[in-house]
């Protein structure tokens, strides 16, 4: 690991360190304590199947983006490669979709930008639902949704649609140059990777299986809901919340998921205590919510996600053919 990824990485610590310090703070340690005694584990093991169930659509998905373009990979290294991917993504953030990019390259030799651009229009599609979801969350929680929403923006929400905008137009001129200055090798090259990205994004107008693309793409989205609504059943202080309560909760965890720390860490507590608290249960609560799930979250990525990357490099790695 060189300087640079380093201090990123200590950084993105500090970050998470510190929003788990103001997640804790004045909240009952030993409330947490007594909870996490009392939860019933046969429930957090069937939330965590079902996040490996999601790991197995999205596995299966990949394949349906890849059809277009002419490639195809084995159903099972796909969905090694996205355990390995959120494995990575808990040991150094925003490292697990390149990571399970190279993974897959080196297992059936598939362009490394072709499979960005396959990522980066899943995490599209990925937004896109989670649009539809805000706006179901909307119909039960208003208020509560309002609440959050001012809790976590506030002004500073207008300077993110600013830099967006700026974002978007600044990405069309990039690749209006690109286009005009081709016929300068090393640009060329750039260029070559980064319309490999751009063909692998389009592949969704080409999609040949619509319909199981979108199955799977909110099934991923039916299995994070039941997860969590499973790990809301084995804590006793959460077991009476209906599934309206913990559709506004995975609002409010993937708010907080978006923040670059070590799988989450301190982002996600943080904001499932503030879902809690919103909805009016107490801080501790929402804090025995997110230890439980996030370490049996993490467990079970860093277990499967080194078990995929093992399997994969002992039995699919396949010579480069001549």
């Amino acid at each position: 690991m060189d300087v640079k990824k380093a201090i990123q990485y200590i950084l993105f610590l500090i970050i998470g360190l510190v929003l788990l310090y103001f997640a804790s703070k004045g909240v009952d340690t030993q409330q947490i304590i007594d909870s996490v005694k009392e939860a019933n584990w046969w429930w957090i093991a069937v939330s965590m199947c079902l996040s490996y169930l999601a790991m197995i659509l999205r596995g299966w998905r990949w394949n349906i983006i890849l059809e277009p373009t002419g490639h195809r990979s084995d159903h099972w290294t796909n969905i090694h490669a996205v355990a390995f991917g959120y494995c990575m993504n808990n040991l150094v953030p925003r490292s697990g979709e390149l990571a399970r990019c190279v993974l897959v390259n080196r297992a059936e030799h598939i362009p490394l930008n072709i499979l960005i651009g396959n990522v980066i229009l899943e995490r599209i599609v990925d937004m896109m639902i989670l649009g539809i979801v805000v706006g179901l969350t909307f119909l039960i929680h208003a208020d509560e949704l309002n609440a959050l929403f001012s809790m976590i923006s506030g002004e500073k929400g207008q300077l993110l649609g600013i830099i967006a905008v700026i974002g978007v137009v600044g990405f069309i001129v990039f690749l209006f140059l690109l286009k005009k200055l081709r016929h300068i090798k090393f640009i060329d090259k750039i260029a070559q990777f980064i319309f490999g990205i751009v063909e692998g994004i389009k592949s969704i107008l080409k999609l040949k299986k619509k319909i199981a693309f979108m199955v799977l793409s909110f099934g991923i989205w039916a299995c994070w809901l039941l997860m969590a609504q499973a790990m809301m059943y084995a804590i006793p202080i959460t077991s009476n919340m209906h599934i309206g309560d913990t559709l506004f909760f995975m609002v409010a965890g993937s708010f907080g998921m978006l923040i670059p720390t070590q799988g989450g860490l301190g982002a996600y507590h943080f904001m499932s205590k503030t879902g809690f608290e919103v909805l009016g249960y107490t801080a501790a609560a929402g804090l025995t919510f997110a230890w439980i799930s996030w370490v049996g979250k993490t467990i079970l990525e860093l277990v499967v996600g080194a078990v995929g990357f093992f399997i994969v490099n002992r039995y699919k790695i396949k010579p480069q053919s001549n």
